[in-house]
């Protein structure tokens, strides 16, 4: 039997004002494998994040603690990671003191041996030029004093509590050419490191992998990533659509990749099995009103899924989320 594309899925291909024949490319495959059934709610305001973090461009939380969320500036500023509760607060800083921001564009938490790590991506290339990427491994800062949590974030905002190292620095090449990119995802349960293109230049997006068992610390050399595919996200001329973050659910089973103004859920299987004809349920986000949105990550429940936005023409970053449900 044909395939058939989820009526949701073509709704918001007709809203982005992205033709049915773009949106629906690779779902009239005999062979695919139709994605899960979602429902998201509307995009909502959670809190207006402080000043210090105007170019907040990726986040992830911390599996240590569910309130607490790690995220960090574009390039060209100074490599710090903030700590970040759901009221926008921050709790902790910490600079990274031998990694410079080229352009970092997204941050991914994963495990490092019996640790957590966290997986700073500078991996942006707005003109497609650079030859070689890096993402830096670096410990998990340690958590906040619970003590001092509250009240004293408006004093202590531009402080930095902790000093760390990165434990390896990778550096990677795309095997068709340089891609910017500003999706990073580690997939804990099958050892791989992900890497999602943004779309510019009319190359699509485009999913990257490796498996971390070819990676060690000492591992200077430059590696070529693996082409998993083109995923059948739209882009269109809609510069709105470009991908600017990406993360897995808790569980392993669900891919979540953001644009500037749509979520795309797509089911997970891993980069070796995953078949990149899978058409994505999406919906949009332009209710939570985002000045320029970069960020997501899911919750510990795998039903919430929590934006960070820059600040843009005088508004402020802001800390947004989503709920969604598979059926």
């Amino acid at each position: 039997m044909t395939a058939r594309v989820p009526l949701r899925a073509t709704v918001a291909c007709f809203v982005l004002g992205v033709s049915l024949s773009g949106c629906s490319e690779g779902a009239a495959r005999e062979d695919s494998t139709l994605p899960a059934e979602f429902a998201c709610g509307p995009a909502t305001v959670v809190a207006m994040l402080p000043e210090s973090l105007i170019e907040a461009s990726g986040i992830a939380r911390d599996p240590r603690r569910e309130d607490l969320f790690w995220l960090h500036n574009d390039g060209g500023s100074e490599t710090l990671l903030y700590g970040v509760d759901t009221t926008g607060v921050v709790l902790v800083t910490a600079r990274i003191a031998n990694v410079t921001n080229r352009d970092m564009e997204d941050v991914a938490i994963g495990r490092c041996g019996s640790d957590w790590c966290v997986y700073l991506g500078d991996i942006g290339d707005n003109r497609s030029r650079r030859s070689s990427v890096r993402v830096h491994v670096i410990p998990l800062p340690a958590l906040p004093d619970l003590e001092h949590d509250a009240g004293e974030q408006n004093g202590q905002m531009d402080s930095v509590d902790q000093e760390l190292a990165a434990l390896a620095s990778w550096e990677f090449e795309y095997p068709d050419g340089p891609r910017d990119a500003e999706g990073l995802v580690i997939d804990d349960a099958r050892g791989q490191l992900l890497i999602v293109s943004k779309g510019r230049r009319s190359a699509g997006i485009v999913l990257y992998s490796i498996d971390l068992a070819e990676l060690d610390e000492a591992d200077r050399s430059i590696r070529t990533l693996n082409r998993v595919g083109r995923l059948a996200i739209p882009v269109g001329g809609s510069t709105s659509q470009l991908v600017t973050a990406a993360d897995l659910s808790p569980d392993g089973t669900t891919l979540a990749v953001r644009s500037y103004a749509s979520l795309h859920l797509l089911p997970w299987s891993g980069a070796a099995l995953q078949d990149t004809a899978l058409v994505p349920y999406s919906a949009l986000l332009f209710l939570a009103f985002e000045p320029q949105g970069e960020g997501v990550t899911w919750d510990a429940g795998g039903e919430l899924l929590y934006l960070a936005s820059e600040g843009r023409n005088g508004r402020p970053p802001q800390l947004s989320r989503i709920r969604c449900r598979s059926d």
